[in-house]
């Protein structure tokens, strides 16, 4: 079967990596996978290298073949037009054989419709990221009415919120998951709680919605300084190096004390090295780096919301704390730094829960039932 992955952002985001993800799944089970991304963007250089990484096909399975054709990371440009990017679409492959095309915005659901319809062929999957609720436009309801859809979601409470066109049928479901087993075991790598130079870092989980968010962890680490100059703060995704959150850490006098990385590739061995982890994204970003962090067994703080609730077991695997309250999230903090048994057993739980509730072979399961529908839906038309 062939499937086509749709995605027209540039900068690369958890929505970009669940599709990436999905798309290498998919194609460990035999499913013909090509990924459209913009031309020379961080989404296609990345997905590119995800495409490369050997997938395990069969699930949990140790003995199951690891080493699987990669999917294709195609380049293609969504600028203009949205039937000229349709066309297009339709007319980079000599013969239109997809028959599912996965997208996740109003604009690409438009264009990925009108090329189904001008090749008569194919159903569009609709996904709607994490704790976000299904907003159509104008341009996704015509999307629908030129073409059924199949609705996606990463969540049961997603579901329910959701308000889906009469004629779409039963939505489809994937709660985001990784594969724990590639995840180096960190109580293995680490002999003790305090780094070499003495310091101890909180790595930041930063997305460009984020910034208010950052701000609470930044003044958190100036009010815990003066009793604590062990510790420092590391920001990185994409939007983290930006000068209002420099201005905001110049202003509270920690520049010294925080690192503005941006986006980095190297992410997971800065995760690994951290004591805590804290997550200020939303949506697929901040699932993602949940997930991460506690596949490492690194405790998570987050702010208590459906994507953290979902996915943290409050004292258990991290500490939920409420949002934009400084000195409850600093006596968290000091809480958690100033006691290395504590974190340890997070760390040992979170890594536990991971595997447990969260795989990613179930995620691929709930990509591969949406193809179904898609599938069902379309011989039904047939």
């Amino acid at each position: 079967m062939v499937t086509l992955f749709l995605h027209c952002a540039r900068e690369w985001s958890g929505t970009a990596r669940a599709f990436a993800v999905a798309a290498r799944g998919l194609a460990a089970r035999g499913y013909h996978v090509t990924y459209l991304a913009e031309p020379d963007s961080n989404v296609q250089q990345s997905a590119s290298r995800i495409a490369n990484v050997a997938s395990k096909a069969g699930g949990d399975d140790p003995g199951a073949p690891r080493d699987v054709a990669p999917f294709d990371v195609t380049s293609f440009s969504c600028d203009g037009f949205w039937f000229a990017c349709a066309w297009r679409l339709r007319h980079m492959f000599r013969m239109w054989e997809a028959d599912v095309v996965f997208v996740s915005t109003d604009r690409e659901h438009l264009i990925a419709a009108t090329a189904c319809r001008l090749g008569r062929r194919g159903t569009v999957v609709r996904r709607t990221p994490a704790s976000c609720a299904l907003r159509m436009g104008g341009a996704g309801r015509l999307a629908s009415w030129l073409r059924k859809t199949v609705f996606l979601f990463a969540s049961e409470d997603d579901v329910r919120l959701a308000t889906i066109p009469g004629r779409s049928g039963k939505p489809a479901l994937a709660v985001l998951g990784v594969d724990a087993s590639r995840y180096p075991d960190r109580s293995a790598t680490k002999s003790d709680g305090v780094e070499s130079d003495g310091l101890r870092y909180i790595i930041c989980v930063y997305d460009p919605t984020s910034r208010g968010r950052a701000a609470t962890a930044i003044r958190t680490v100036s009010m815990l300084a003066p009793r604590h100059p062990y510790l420092r703060l590391i920001i990185f995704g994409s939007g983290s190096d930006s000068e209002d959150l420099r201005m905001q850490a110049a202003a509270l006098d920690v520049m010294h004390l925080v690192s503005f990385l941006g986006e980095r590739d190297d992410h997971l061995s800065l995760m690994r090295d951290a004591e805590l982890g804290w997550v200020v994204a939303e949506a697929d970003t901040a699932a993602y780096g949940i997930l991460d962090l506690m596949a490492l067994g690194v405790p998570v703080i987050a702010a208590g919301d459906s994507i953290a609730d979902t996915y943290v077991a409050n004292l258990i695997s991290g500490a939920l704390i409420p949002a934009d309250d400084a000195a409850t999230t600093a006596a968290t903090v000091v809480s958690l730094l100033t006691s290395e048994e504590q974190r340890a057993a997070m760390g040992a739980a979170a890594r536990a829960r991971v595997a447990r509730e969260f795989p990613e072979h179930a995620m691929i399961d709930g990509f591969e039932g949406a193809i179904g529908l898609a599938a069902g839906r379309t011989r039904s038309k047939r």
